[in-house]
């Protein structure tokens, strides 16, 4: 369990009511057509703290991706009421987005990996955190846990830091995986300094922190998208997971089935993140396009208008209807177009 008293202390301005910025009149409902070409990648939305956890108030109060932050709803604050009036009276929609709350962690890194590349592939833009490399600069981002394994009957013991110094390590163990951006936790050596801090819903949450230990299935560095391992020998937390990521994974198909017709009508997009690593925030908007890729599979990027700030960067981008319910967006940076999420 962790304490994190001066997190606690950061909190973000209170929003409009959702009376003063009904859904029709907040979102700009300017749709491009579906874009072809080249992806120019833009501000990466990792928070970068190089004075520690120190810099986040003044990073808070200096935004300037989005000064007064009146987008962000805190998660105790948010209701049907900042969605489209079709949803104001459905439990569904709002206990999906509660659910994918839950899931949703602060990620935060400690280490920058040697083998980071000075550019994105084919391009001269730099990526993110190459000057960086082999410190221990603070890095802030958000993820999603996204399935829970439990190993019953496994070659493996658990190798969790308790088990890693104990002469009986456990054998039977649960798996956390973890979906973020790439460019948040790069490879294994930054997984293994990585922290994932779920419940932090306010600044009066309990905490529960899992430490990282590899980038499971590797991380791709186009597609900005990558899933952490994290592994712990508490089974009543694996098995509180287990039954969550179920429950949200049920809770989408409902919605697909209720309303995947309005996808296209609403492009309602949805986004729970830990803005400079501040409590849970959620951001309500539209996306406005996307782009494809084809690399054998086609890889689809979106831009939206929900939104986000530095400390977004891996938030899963959920869009209510949206077919394909186990392959989410995460949130990956800004550009000339608007905010975008990596590929899936």
């Amino acid at each position: 369990m962790e304490n994190p008293k001066k997190v606690r202390k950061r909190n973000l301005e209170p929003p409009s009511t959702p009376e003063d910025v009904p859904y029709c009149e907040s979102l700009s409902k300017v749709f491009k057509s579906d874009q072809t070409g080249v992806f120019i990648p833009g501000n990466h939305e990792a928070e970068m703290c190089y004075g520690g956890e120190a810099d986040l108030h003044k990073h808070v109060t200096g935004c300037k991706k989005n000064p007064g932050h009146k987008g962000f709803i805190p998660l105790k604050d948010f209701n049907t009421k900042y969605l489209p009036a079709r949803y104001h009276d459905d439990d569904l929609m709002s206990e999906t987005i509660k659910t994918m709350a839950a899931l949703t962690v602060q990620v935060k890194t400690k280490f920058t990996s040697l083998e980071r590349p000075e550019f994105y592939p084919d391009t001269h833009v730099p990526y993110p955190c190459y000057n960086d490399r082999g410190s221990h600069v603070m890095r802030l981002g958000t993820g999603r846990l996204r399935c829970v394994l439990k190993y019953i009957e496994s070659d493996r013991t658990c190798h969790c830091a308790q088990c890693q110094v104990s002469a009986t390590p456990n054998k039977v163990w649960g798996e956390v995986r973890v979906q973020t951006a790439t460019h948040v936790v790069f490879d294994d050596s930054e997984a293994r300094q990585t922290r994932c801090v779920l419940g932090f819903d306010d600044n009066k949450s309990p905490v529960v922190s899992l430490d990282g230990w590899e980038v499971g299935g590797g991380a791709n560095i186009e597609r900005d998208r990558c899933e952490l391992s994290y592994v712990t020998c508490n089974l009543e937390l694996v098995g509180e997971l287990y039954k969550m990521c179920e429950r949200f994974d049920d809770l989408c198909r409902g919605v697909i089935n209720k309303y995947g017709r309005f996808f296209f009508e609403d492009r309602l997009t949805v986004i729970v993140s830990h803005p400079h690593g501040c409590p849970k925030q959620v951001s309500v908007g539209q996306w406005t396009h996307k782009r494809e890729r084809d690399k054998g599979l086609t890889w689809t990027r979106y831009w939206y208008t929900t939104c986000t700030c530095p400390g977004s960067s891996g938030a899963t981008v959920y869009r209510p209807g949206y077919s394909g319910i186990f392959y989410y967006h995460p949130h990956s940076g800004s550009n000339s177009e608007g905010n975008y999420s990596g590929e899936c």
